[in-house]
């Protein structure tokens, strides 16, 4: 817990600029640029000698799991939201310690940091900075106070597409082009791959009547410290009118140095929101 406390109460309502800050942090998490209509983008490596001919379990097997190399690392971001509530362009700089502790700190227009959140397995801290107003809880209960929030201390995995379909032979395999496409059995759940790179590019999930819930992209790959990982991810919301973009400005693998204090001023007023 932060030292310099006052005011300790609960409140049901957050003001904008921290609803800003937990969609970004808590949904997904780092980068920006602007969604397009389409923006899977293929690699220019060569299609293995198999393709298309791979079954579901070749496929499965190739796609790497997140590595070791990045449970330590910085990164700087911008983020692009838009949606019936917000809309704008953010920086964050990310300190992140997998699986133990992530520390968001938000700059808005005109380069004030106007917020940091800090999130642990058990406890979730939103610091706005300019109202000078903390509040706290379960990562749960602070993800509640808004629909969707799925992330948390998952938001670089899921930014930079480590995904793993589970191996249990459910998986329908299909090709476009020069990309494999997995479809679960019951329809509802959808991975496009690129072969050349062995990575997950989109995922496709609908509901059990057939609407999209949710878009995913990772496209611009680069290599980061002998990892590749995407520069861009876009992610839509189709039911909620909500897209976020985003890409990576820097990357920094094992640094030396991080920093998870929430550095709240002893003026500020502390918010439980429960656990």
């Amino acid at each position: 817990m932060q030292s310099g406390q006052s005011h300790y109460t609960s409140t049901s309502s957050l003001p904008r600029i921290v609803m800003q800050t937990i969609w970004l942090v808590l949904i997904v998490g780092l980068g920006a640029g602007c969604m397009t209509s389409n923006p899977i983008r293929t690699s220019s490596g060569s299609l293995p000698d198999q393709f298309p001919y791979h079954t579901a379990a070749d496929i499965l097997e190739r796609l790497p799991a997140y590595p070791s190399s990045m449970n330590r690392l910085y990164a700087e971001a911008r983020i692009a939201l838009s949606s019936p509530e917000e809309s704008g362009r953010f920086t964050a700089k990310i300190d992140y310690l997998h699986p133990e502790s992530l520390l968001a700190r938000v700059t808005f227009p005109l380069g004030v940091e106007g917020a940091r959140v800090l999130v642990t397995p058990d406890s979730a801290w939103v610091y706005d900075r300019i109202e000078k107003i903390v509040w706290t809880g379960s990562p749960e209960r602070v993800a509640g106070m808004l629909p969707g929030a799925v992330a948390g201390l998952n938001m670089v995995e899921l930014a930079t597409g480590f995904e793993q379909p589970k191996m249990d032979g459910s998986w329908h395999v299909d090709t476009d082009s020069t990309l494999y496409l997995l479809t679960s059995r019951d329809g509802r759940l959808r991975y496009t791959i690129d072969p050349a790179l062995w990575r997950v590019v989109a995922i496709k999930e609908w509901d059990a009547d057939g609407t999209l819930l949710e878009q995913r992209w990772y496209s611009d790959f680069i290599d980061v410290q002998g990892e590749t990982i995407p520069r861009r991810m876009a992610l839509s919301r189709p039911g909620e009118n909500m897209r976020i973009s985003m890409a990576w400005h820097r990357i920094e693998l094992q640094p030396d140095h991080l920093t998870f204090a929430l550095k709240a001023t002893s003026e500020a007023q502390w918010i439980d929101l429960g656990r």
